[in-house]
């Protein structure tokens, strides 16, 4: 069995109507229409404004609160000549929006100047330190990008130095705001905008074109990398500004970008919106994670391309380290979660891992095993880090109670930073353990996943991919469309990327269909087992090698009913039998004795009467023979792993034994009438030459004469008893136990996989 990571959710919208209208009146299949109607664009107007997202349909910039205030002070500013400083963040959204507003008011002859804090040492958002060296240096006027809505205290200090402040800002609003010369916010309670979702360059933006009195056409890609990279909803105007700047980047990008391209590898054709939060964006933090920020500002405004091309090859390689970070701490930080694997809240700690990456490291870990996690590094007394959480538990919530267990804390629902002291981290993992009880983390649902519609291979071609184009960009709000395919079976599964991902073929009753599957790659043993059945949902991707053009499948998710049964029976075990880790399961009580020992943390040993009822089992391994196929078919119904693997060892097998006829048991019952007290210990090799026959046999026909009172064994001496009473020897209890477990073995070590997968299927099926 392989469980599904998410909900699947497919809307079954009956508006045949609206569809048809749709597919009539913009040219598109009847696909991409059901899509439309079924994400709410089910009319003419709104399908249109959708699918026609023009600049002319951007709002009024000063529609947004205090929007009048703001550029009346700016221009004030641009007239008097007074120092201008323009405090940004040190991510994406805060480099561009920075970029964008020192790009407008330099247009406009601004006297101005832009800062960037550190992560390490200043920390996110207003930062009184700051203000009063930017105060002592000359500022005259600051104007907040991607932040500032936080700093009430702070802009109050600024304010009553006789330094304006307005601020431009798109989070989470406080109940007591900065009294401010403006707050500029889409999402403002005394506002009236009509569309809160903007990002901070989003706001920047329309600060931007209310400064020129037109839209700020030439930093649209600037606008559409904030907006994409800070994972706003792709909806309404986000839609138009990250649509129109996606254009504008692909068709003149300016030398930052494309130095940045280039040194990436990315042609200016195949950009996308996941160019930006695949390829940019992540190039860009890097700098705000290792070293200065302000480099991106600097990289975004510059206009030489030299000069470009050298700062872009320098991000490049900061951000190869970056990812080398990445996957070393994740490596360290993975084998603690394993040896916390019981814990619902996963919060690992190292020393000597960098601050800057622990976010990234901590969203890995989430998506592998799908529980809240918390990366810290330790430094001393004192550890500091980040948290990433599941839609299922509110992180923020969980430790927002114990701040007195912690330095600094601040976040959301989401994503949380923290320092906390190092001798706390027992009582963090305890809170966070009793924190997920309260929350119901264990009986949470899974987050939802949207289905598009059920196709088939056939579906995958060149024109429905183009069709889908038209509901371009993609990206939060507008997910890129996700299909589901069943699958009869798999083959060509490989591994890449050192295990961490997966490719593979599906056959469908419509063909073959080329799958990858990013972050599946420990699945790979699984789906080269056999399943009762396998559907896999993902997007329709387009691949071009040496100028041949195929369609695939990137998979989100999949779901497989019944075990994987991964044939691995053997005659022989060895150590590296036991290497891998797994639920090894006995059915041999002395087997589990002798070989238990050679299987180590985190793989487990049992004996088969030991699992009861046990789930979350990825792989459970069938050591040796069972004595029945009731038994088996016990723990088969009370064992549900992802991937079973029956190796069904047996010392001496005896299927392949001759079953003993009468002749032979007539053969045998004579010669131990002839001889007297035969020494087996010592003569049962020459016993066996005599007779000519195999030594197996002739230790099963004398356990039957021992049961039928034929002989007597005494010390290890055979002697035959005189006139016997008639038996048919075929009845014996010890002749129907070796026909049992002759044909247990044929059915379970002699049969073929196909035989074996069908039985092994039939026993794990539960009682209806």
């Amino acid at each position: 069995m392989i469980n599904s990571r998410y909900q699947w959710e497919q809307p079954d919208i009956q508006n045949q109507k609206a569809i048809n209208e749709l597919s009539e009146t913009f040219g598109i299949s009847k696909l991409i229409a059901k899509i439309l109607v079924n994400r709410g664009y089910d009319t003419v107007e709104t399908a249109n404004a959708f699918l026609r997202p023009e600049i002319s349909a951007l709002y009024d910039p000063f529609l947004l609160h205090d929007m009048n205030k703001a550029i009346e002070r700016l221009f004030q500013a641009i007239d008097n000549g007074e120092n201008i400083v323009v405090y940004g963040d040190y991510d994406v959204d805060g480099m561009t929006s920075t970029a964008i507003m020192t790009w407008a008011l330099e247009l406009m002859g601004a006297n101005v100047t832009y800062f960037i804090p550190s992560r390490f040492s200043d920390g996110y958002g207003p930062n009184l330190d700051n203000y009063q060296k930017l105060a002592a240096d000359g500022m005259q006027l600051l104007v907040t990008v991607d932040n500032g809505v936080s700093g009430k205290n702070e802009v109050a200090w600024l304010m009553s130095q006789g330094i304006d402040v307005i601020i431009t800002d798109h989070h989470e609003l406080p109940a007591d705001l900065p009294v401010a010369t403006a707050i500029v916010h889409p999402r403002h309670p005394d506002g009236e905008y009509p569309f809160g979702g903007l990002s901070g360059a989003g706001v920047a933006f329309k600060v931007a074109s209310a400064l020129l009195e037109e839209p700020a056409d030439e930093v649209l890609d600037l606008a559409a990398l904030g907006t994409v990279a800070d994972v706003m909803s792709l909806t309404d105007e986000n839609r138009i500004i990250v649509k129109q700047g996606l254009e504008n980047l692909k068709l003149d990008p300016r030398p930052g970008l494309s130095a940045l391209l280039a040194a990436a590898g990315t042609q200016l054709s195949d950009i996308d919106s996941s160019t930006i939060g695949f390829t940019i964006a992540p190039r860009l933090n890097s700098l705000g994670r290792l070293e200065d920020a302000t480099t991106g500002v600097r990289l975004l405004l510059m206009d030489d391309d030299e000069s470009a091309k050298t700062l872009a090859e320098h991000v490049n390689e900061l951000n190869q380290k970056r990812q080398q970070l990445v996957n070393d701490i994740t490596v360290a930080a993975q084998a603690q979660a394993q040896e916390l694997s019981a814990d619902p809240v996963l919060v690992v700690a190292g020393e000597g891992w960098h601050e800057g990456v622990l976010g990234i490291v901590a969203s890995k870990l989430v998506e592998q095993t799908d529980k809240p996690t918390i990366v810290l590094t330790i430094n001393d007394n004192e550890m500091k880090g980040s948290g990433r959480s599941v839609a299922a538990f509110d992180l923020f919530k969980a430790l927002d109670g114990h701040r007195d267990l912690m330095t600094n804390f601040g976040g959301h629902a989401s994503a949380a930073g923290m320092t906390i002291p190092t001798d706390n981290l027992a009582m963090i993992r305890s809170v966070l353990k009793d924190e997920a009880t309260k929350q119901a983390l264990d009986t949470a649902q899974k987050p939802k996943l949207q289905i598009a519609a059920e196709v088939t291979a056939s579906d995958f071609t060149q024109q429905n991919f183009d069709d889908l184009q038209v509901l371009a960009p993609f990206g939060e709000g507008n997910p890129e469309p996700l299909f589901v395919v069943n699958v009869d079976n798999v083959d060509k599964v490989k591994t890449m990327s050192e295990g961490k991902h997966l490719r593979f073929t599906a056959q469908t009753a419509a063909g073959v269909l080329p799958i990858i599957a990013f972050g599946w790659g420990q699945q790979a043993d699984a789906l080269n087992g056999h399943f009762s059945s396998l559907q896999v949902t993902g997007t329709m991707s387009q691949n071009t090698f040496r100028g041949s053009t195929t369609y695939q499948l990137m998979l989100k998710d999949m779901a497989a009913q019944g075990a994987a049964i991964l044939d691995k029976r053997t005659s022989r075990l060895t150590k590296q039998t036991f290497a891998a880790n797994a639920t090894y399961v006995f059915f041999n009580k002395n087997h589990y004795q002798q070989l238990s020992e050679y299987i180590t943390q985190p793989a487990n040993a049992v004996m088969w009467h030991d699992i009861d009822r046990q789930t979350g089992i990825q792989t459970m391994v069938l050591v040796d023979l069972p004595e029945s196929l009731p038994q088996l078919q016990e723990l088969l119904q009370n064992a549900v792993p992802e991937l079973l693997v029956p190796m069904f060892y047996v010392k001496n097998p005896v299927y392949l034994q001759k079953v003993p006829d009468k002749p032979t048991f007539a053969k045998v019952f004579k010669f131990v009438n002839s001889f007297r007290n035969i020494d087996l210990n010592r003569q049962l090799d020459d016993a066996v030459n005599h007779l000519s026959i195999h030594k197996l046999t002739l230790q099963l026909i004398l356990k039957v004469f021992l049961e039928a009172k034929f002989v007597i064994i005494e010390n290890g001496v055979l002697n035959a008893v005189p006139n016997p009473a008639p038996l048919n020897l075929t009845e014996t209890e010890t002749f129907q136990k070796f026909m049992v477990q002759r044909d247990l073995e044929r059915q379970l070590i002699y049969s073929t996989t196909t035989e074996l997968e069908t039985l092994l299927m039939n026993l794990s099926k539960q009682e209806s």
